[in-house]
C-alpha cells in the first residue's frame, strides 16, 4: 500500500521542545494503541509526545484517525503517525477503512520484524499485541505491553451492559471478543518483556491471573504542573456562575451510573439549602440532551443548574475548574474501574481545588495521603453530604484544596511519571544489548579487516 508523506498540520500539533541527551537518545518505538489522532488523552500527548521526546526518544505512532483523509504519514519532528485511510460513507466505505486499518498495521509489523524500531510498545488491544511481539522477538528488540485499563472486562461490560444502543450482532461480537480473548490474552502478557500496569492495584489483580509481579510497573495518571497552574489560570467568566456555588465535574461519559450519581448529589446539595450548580465538562451530543433535560426534570433540578460545556480547549476547562467552589469524583468500584487512577482527580488537585470522590483504591489513597478533600460513599447522598460540608465552610474547603498542587509535584507530576518510563525503557534496552553481546561475544565486535 502506497502511504502519501505529510509534513505537520496545525490540528493537534504539539509545542515545540528541546531535546536533551539521555539514555534514549537516538532511539525510535513503535507505539501501537487503539486511541484516536490527532491524539487528547494526556498520557499520550504529555507522557510520550512531550516529556518522552524531550528525553530524545522518536515515535512511530500508530493510532485511529478521527479526520477524513487517505493513508498518510504525517510527519513532525520525532514524531511519525502513520495513519490509515478514513472517509465517510455506507458500508462499502467502511469495509475499505477496515482493510486499510490492517494493511497499515501488517506493514508495521513488518517493520517491527526488520529491526526498524528500538523498542515496540502496544496499548490496550487484546489482540494486535501479538504480531507485534513475535517481531520484536524475532528481531531481539524489547516489547512492552502498556495496560491503561482491563480490556476484556470492559469488553464484557460493553456487552452485557451497553451504555449506547448496540445492534445484536454488535453484541455478539463483544461478547466473542471477551471469550476468546480470555483464553490467550493473560498468557499472551506473561511472554511480554515488560508490562507497564496504570496502578498498584492493576498489578495486584495481573499478579493473580499468573503474570509476574517483577515484569510489572506501575505507571499512573499525572499532569504536567506548569499547564494545571492555577497561578497562571483565571475563573471562568461565565455569568451564569455570578452568585451561585459551582460544583466542577470533568465528565468523560454522560450515561451510566457516575453521571447518575453526580446528577443526585447536585439534588441532595440543593436540598441541604445551597443554590448550587454542576458544571460538566465534557462532549454532550446534541441527541442527548433531551435524556438529560429528563434526568434533571426526574430530579428535581432546574435546567439551569447544570451545565454542559461540551469539550473546551484545556485554558478554557480549567478556568472552569478554578472557579469551581468544589469538584466531585464519582468512581465506580468494580472489577472494570477499581484499578484505575482517576485523572480528573490529579487534575483537581493540581488546580487547588478541594475534592469530594467517592471510594475507590487509588482515589483513597491519594486524598488520604494528601489531605485535600473528603472520600464519600458512591452515592447521590454521600457526595451530596461531603459537597454541602464543604460549601458550609468556604475557608475549610480552601484549606484542603490549598494542599493539592504540591502534593501532585511530588507525587504524580509527568516530569517524574516520565524519569520512571525513561529508566524502564534504558533498562530494556541496556538488557537487549548484553544478550546481544552475550550471545555473539568479542570476537563479534572486532572491526572488520
Amino acid at each position: 500500500m502506497r502511504i502519501k508523506q505529510a509534513g505537520a498540520g496545525k490540528v493537534g500539533e504539539t509545542e515545540a521542545t528541546a531535546i536533551r541527551i539521555g539514555p534514549l537518545a537516538g532511539c525510535r518505538m513503535l507505539y501501537v494503541a487503539p486511541d484516536d489522532y490527532p491524539a487528547f488523552r494526556v498520557d499520550l500527548t504529555e507522557l510520550f509526545s512531550r516529556h518522552m521526546v524531550e528525553r530524545g526518544l522518536a515515535i512511530d505512532w500508530s493510532l485511529h484517525r478521527v479526520d477524513e483523509g487517505e493513508a498518510a504519514v504525517v510527519n513532525r519532528g520525532a514524531e511519525r503517525f502513520i495513519l490509515p485511510t478514513n472517509r465517510s460513507g455506507g458500508l462499502l466505505r467502511k469495509i475499505r477503512n477496515r482493510l486499510s486499518s490492517g494493511a497499515v498495521r501488517w506493514g508495521l509489523v513488518w517493520r517491527a520484524l526488520r529491526g526498524d524500531y528500538d523498542l515496540v510498545q502496544v496499548r490496550d488491544y487484546t489482540f494486535w499485541g501479538i504480531p507485534f511481539l513475535i517481531a520484536a522477538r524475532l528481531a531481539g528488540k524489547p516489547f512492552v505491553y502498556w495496560m491503561s485499563y482491563p480490556v476484556l472486562e470492559a469488553r464484557w461490560l460493553l456487552a452485557t451492559r451497553p451504555f449506547r444502543p448496540v445492534s445484536t450482532i454488535g453484541r455478539i461480537a463483544r461478547f466473542a471478543h471477551a471469550l476468546v480473548g480470555k483464553l490467550i490474552f493473560y498468557r499472551f502478557l506473561r511472554l511480554a518483556d515488560h508490562v507497564v500496569v496504570q496502578s498498584k492495584r492493576m498489578r495486584e489483580w495481573l499478579e493473580d491471573r499468573g503474570v509476574p509481579r517483577t515484569l510489572m510497573t506501575p505507571v499512573e495518571m499525572g499532569v504536567t504542573t506548569e499547564r494545571f497552574n492555577p497561578d497562571k489560570i483565571e475563573p471562568a467568566k461565565d455569568a451564569r456562575l455570578k452568585g451561585r456555588k459551582v460544583i466542577g465535574y470533568i465528565c468523560a461519559e454522560f450515561f451510566g451510573e457516575p453521571f447518575d450519581v453526580a446528577l443526585a448529589a447536585l439534588a441532595h446539595t440543593r436540598a441541604d439549602g445551597h443554590d448550587a450548580v454542576l458544571v460538566a465538562i465534557g462532549t454532550l451530543a446534541d441527541h442527548e440532551r433531551a435524556v438529560i433535560a429528563r434526568k434533571l426534570e426526574a430530579f428535581g433540578i432546574p435546567q439551569d443548574a447544570l451545565i454542559c460545556t461540551g469539550r473546551l480547549p484545556l485554558p478554557e476547562a480549567l478556568s472552569y475548574i478554578k472557579a469551581s467552589d468544589v469538584c466531585i469524583s464519582p468512581f465506580m468500584m468494580n472489577k472494570e474501574q477499581d484499578v484505575a487512577t482517576p485523572t480528573k482527580l490529579v487534575e483537581y488537585l493540581a488546580m487547588g481545588r478541594p475534592v469530594v470522590a467517592s471510594y475507590h483504591y487509588d482515589q483513597s489513597e491519594v486524598i488520604s495521603s494528601s489531605g485535600a478533600g473528603l472520600i464519600t460513599a458512591f452515592s447521590g447522598r454521600g457526595m451530596g453530604e461531603g459537597i454541602s460540608r464543604i460549601l458550609a465552610d468556604n475557608k475549610w474547603g480552601e484549606e484542603m484544596g490549598a494542599r493539592g498542587p504540591a502534593w501532585i509535584r511530588a507525587n504524580r507530576d509527568y516530569v517524574h511519571l516520565a524519569d520512571r518510563v525513561e529508566r524502564l525503557f534504558a533498562s530494556l534496552l541496556r538488557l537487549q544489548k548484553e544478550a546481544e553481546m552475550a550471545e555473539f561475544g568479542p570476537a563479534s565486535r572486532q572491526p572488520a579487516e
